[in-house]
């Protein structure tokens, strides 16, 4: 099990602000200057979902990545599946090669 500080310990993420009482943090991934939202709820199986404000997309990637499962056991281990999701493919890039680039964040609904 994760919790919310452990899932937010990652050297690929940079934490902007983060108000635990409405399950909201603001995150930076790696370079990128966008903020990422990821907002957390509980669901009816005690179970914690996720909402993001942003999906990643980087040259590798046929189309923006979105969890199709976007919920976990715990605050902690939803927050850090929902961030594991941008920092993969993110590192991934990087390591491919590829530049940063602020167009590999694309806003929800587009």
């Amino acid at each position: 099990m994760c919790t919310v500080d452990n899932a937010l310990q990652d050297d690929c993420v940079r934490v902007v602000q983060r108000r635990d009482d409405e399950g909201a943090y603001m995150i930076r991934i790696g370079t990128l200057e966008t903020v990422v939202t990821i907002r957390l709820r509980r669901t009816w199986g005690s179970r914690t979902a996720y909402r993001l404000s942003h999906a990643i997309k980087t040259p590798r990637q046929p189309s923006p990545y979105w969890s199709c499962a976007p919920e976990a056991e715990t605050p902690g281990d939803a927050l850090r599946k929902a961030i594991s999701g941008f920092t993969m493919h993110y590192r991934k890039a990087v390591g491919e090669g590829y530049a940063p680039a602020e167009d590999w964040l694309v806003p929800a609904g587009n």
